[in-house]
């Protein structure tokens, strides 16, 4: 059975750069984890040789399930079954096998259920998922959306939400509507807050990449009045809060097996992240920036696979 990272010697290059040895004792606060954790690593040849292992077992998962499934996912697709998504039964076997290999939430801190990765080896494995399946890695990549919650959202919420998605639940982020796609201060979705300070969420975002997780992330109008950035904030929601239902799931050319949704809030509970009236202009900004990572990985995994 083959091993996308084993198989491809080039992908270790980037773990020999010269940087890497600063990026980790960085990302590892001078190996002050030890300490606590058995799997923290002493140093940093210690963590280089963590960053390998996981990575072959990325390696092992991605040149064997999930690029066997990959084929079967994109020819029986998700369907919609009374507002929520059914992956298909290769998209599910392979989020099973991700959880269970403990490859989610990877760049997490060890204290919130994460392996505490740099972003290095992170978008490596990127690289890996998506030569295996290029529309699974869409839905494990989105994994990454909890790094807006590490660095935006207040420390309840992340005890709440970033545990959660370490131990497997997926994630979007919910940002382009029918009327606002590349010009994201056009975003109309009304974010309401209520008299005991809570809020909700009502209107229809499309184009959502795994519509139906568990935890989204949420650009919504909050200021009455506005109609450009600077009225807009960010927000989580919960689906098991319930209030945001699946309309349709787009007809793509490829990458069937990522369910790209129209979702209807109809007074869905959420929670602002951070301040109001940041979320385009600085909270979506972050985000975009690990997202572009993330799509770059994508990029060479797609291409090493036809290459290949």
């Amino acid at each position: 059975m083959a091993n996308f990272y084993t198989d491809n010697p080039d992908l270790r290059h980037h773990l020999n750069h010269p940087l890497m040895e600063k990026i980790v004792e960085l990302k590892e606060r001078n190996y002050s984890d030890a300490a606590k954790y058995d799997y923290a690593p002493m140093d940093f040849a210690d963590a280089m040789d963590s960053y390998d292992k996981v990575l072959e077992i990325v390696g092992d998962i991605c040149g064997g399930t999930i690029a066997d499934n990959a084929e079967g996912v994109d020819h029986d697709g998700p369907k919609v079954e009374n507002g929520r998504v059914i992956y298909a039964p290769g998209t599910q076997e392979n989020l099973d096998l991700c959880r269970k290999a403990g490859l989610m939430g990877m760049a997490m801190p060890r204290r919130l259920g994460g392996l505490n990765f740099p972003i290095t080896p992170y978008i490596m494995a990127a690289d890996i998922v998506s030569r295996a399946d290029t529309g699974f890695e869409n839905l494990w990549g989105l994994q990454d959306c909890a790094e807006t919650i590490y660095e935006f959202a207040d420390e309840d919420q992340k005890q709440r939400y970033i545990p959660r998605v370490c131990q497997g639940e997926t994630m979007s982020m919910d940002l382009t509507e029918p009327d606002a796609g590349s010009d994201l201060q056009s975003v109309m979705l009304k974010a309401t807050q209520k008299p005991d300070g809570s809020w909700v969420l009502n209107g229809v975002k499309r184009f959502i990449t795994n519509g139906d997780s568990n935890i989204h992330l949420v650009l919504a109008r909050s200021e009455e009045g506005t109609r450009d950035g600077r009225g807009l904030s960010m927000f989580i929601y919960d689906k098991r809060n319930g209030g945001v239902d699946v309309r349709r799931i787009e007809n793509k050319m490829g990458i069937k097996g990522s369910p790209t949704c129209e979702l209807t809030y109809k007074n869905a509970p959420a929670e602002l992240v951070g301040s109001r009236r940041m979320g385009l202009i600085k909270y979506v900004m972050a985000l975009m920036n690990g997202a572009r990572l993330g799509i770059a990985a994508q990029s060479v995994g797609v291409s090493e696979r036809a290459y290949r």
